[in-house]
């Protein structure tokens, strides 16, 4: 793995992972989700780079060695986020005549279809997991509290947002052994979050505020058309992922994409699977699914 640090315009570190081949067939951009890092992913990114796909894998802003733990930014937060995806390609993409294909979880997995609205065309392949669809009322209601959250507590984490956000997730899983089993049946890995100084935080308020936003764009269908039809697009998640509504929303999202004429829509739901299916149990599986899908494009 070599690392490489880029600086933005507006004077944001961003850190960058790279797994380069000798002769790769694809380069694969790997985004991860909130509260949690990029060297979090090195085992799936080995296991791709084995496969003859260069990688590259960066941390958002506020996450990983970020000073300002958990904050965007106080303005425009999403859409920088996704100008730092492009700005990243650019400098690190080694063959940029071959296939890119952008895969992002979780809360990347979101910023990642933000993206894909924007820029698709560099596109030959979407990739989203432990993702979800809802009806957008709620990101509106939610936006409106992150607001006031946000001019309550600036750049400082939100305990209230973390509260409303994440405090049900467990709920499912009872009796839980520590507050995090709803990410994986593995406690080896749970564990491994909970220890990692760099995982689990609060996000700020106006994280929250920016990333309703950007939920609220995502979730229409005039902007889901934007992404050109014919891109092959990988859905995968547990069925048992609080993220997902417990295995409802992937399929919601296969769903909506198809209506805005998506053909190519490929989506995986494993049984008894929480929200890190990257990290689960049957994790050797899901590296070999994707890395499949991926040969086939």
């Amino acid at each position: 793995m070599q690392q490489q640090a880029i600086t933005t315009k507006d004077g944001r570190t961003i850190n960058v992972r790279l797994w380069l081949t000798e002769k790769p067939q694809g380069t694969v951009h790997l985004m991860h989700g909130m509260a949690e890092h990029i060297d979090r992913y090195q085992a799936f990114a080995e296991q791709l780079q084995a496969n003859d796909f260069d990688v590259i894998a960066h941390n958002h802003r506020g996450h990983g060695e970020e000073q300002i733990i958990g904050h965007y930014a106080d303005h425009d937060g999403w859409q920088h986020l996704i100008d730092d995806i492009a700005l990243v390609q650019d400098e690190c993409i080694r063959h940029p005549e071959l296939p890119l294909y952008l895969l992002g979880h979780s809360m990347g997995s979101f910023i990642a279809q933000g993206f894909a609205i924007r820029h698709s065309d560099k596109l030959a392949g979407l990739i989203l997991s432990g993702s979800n669809y809802q009806n957008p009322a709620l990101y509106y209601a939610g936006r409106l509290v992150a607001k006031l959250e946000g001019k309550r507590k600036g750049n400082r984490g939100s305990e209230l947002m973390d509260k409303l956000s994440f405090a049900s997730f467990n709920s499912h899983f009872k009796p839980a052994r520590t507050d995090f089993d709803w990410l994986s049946r593995d406690p080896e890995q749970v564990d491994q979050y909970i220890a990692d100084p760099l995982c689990g935080f609060p996000c700020s308020g106006e994280t929250w505020h920016q990333l309703f936003n950007g939920l609220i764009e995502i979730s229409k269908l005039s902007n889901l058309q934007k992404i050109k039809t014919e891109l092959p697009i990988l859905l995968f998640g547990g069925d048992k992922d609080p993220v997902g509504n417990m295995g409802k929303g992937l399929p919601k999202l296969e769903e909506k994409l198809r209506q805005s004429g998506h053909k190519s829509v490929t989506t995986h739901l494993y049984k008894d699977g929480r929200h890190e299916m990257l990290n689960e149990i049957n994790r050797s599986d899901v590296f070999h699914d994707v890395i499949n899908w991926l040969k086939q494009q």
